[in-house]
Parts: C-alpha cells; structure tokens; sequence
C-alpha cells in the first residue's frame, strides 16, 4: 500500500510539471549557464544550474534548472539549447529526455506491480 501511494505522488508530481508542456507545446532555445545555487542537504552539496534564457520580448531572464546534481555541471559560461512551454520561458529547463522517461518508466512500473499485487493478479 505504501509503494503505491509512492509511485501514484511521484507520478502525480511529474505529470503535473509536465502539463504546461504537454498543453502548450515546447519551445527550444538557446540558453547560457551563468552560476550554480548551491544547497547543503545533510552534510551533502548539491548544485543547480541557473540559466540565461531569452523571454518573449526580446530580453533574457534567469531560470533556475530544477534538476539538482551532486557536481557543478554544465560548466559555467556554456551555450545549450533548453525547452520550455510555449508562453512560458521562465519554466525553461534543460532537456534529459532519457532521465525523464527512465524516472517515468521506474514509477509506471511500480505503479503496475503494487495495483497488480493489491488486486491478487500479480
């Protein structure tokens, strides 16, 4: 019962930040890694990317990356296209498709088997 309800939030928390983009469509566009927020979580640093994104009007706006790695990667200083949904660059993020549908995938899973071995089918 408790994997279940794990996998059904996690599933719930990723769909729901991906429904701009599934909605709305995505944008690609160029962004630059200016410096890195970092958090100290338990003895632990962990850093995330902030980004230079170009905005609607022409300007550019920072956005934090809500991925957050153990090390200070993409470098600062370096050029990579990122998405977000149409209308809305300040959701920009980088682009890990593979994470993204491993993370999804690893959760459905789980979602699958905890649903099957509840109802006495698995």
């Amino acid at each position: 019962m408790i994997g279940l309800a794990l996998a059904a939030t996690g599933l719930t928390l990723m769909l729901r930040g991906d429904l701009l983009f599934i909605r709305n469509g995505t944008r690609r566009v160029p962004a630059q890694i200016i410096r890195h927020q970092l958090r100290r979580r338990g003895g632990a640093t962990l850093y995330s990317a902030i980004l230079l994104v170009p905005d609607e009007r022409g300007g550019f706006i920072e956005v934090r990356d809500p991925l957050t790695t153990p090390f200070p990667t993409p470098v600062i200083g370096e050029r990579l296209p990122v998405v977000h949904p149409i209308g809305y660059p300040a959701k920009a993020r980088i682009p890990y498709p593979w994470f993204r549908a491993g993370v999804y995938g690893l959760l459905g899973y789980g979602f699958v088997v905890c649903v099957l071995e509840l109802t006495g089918l698995g």
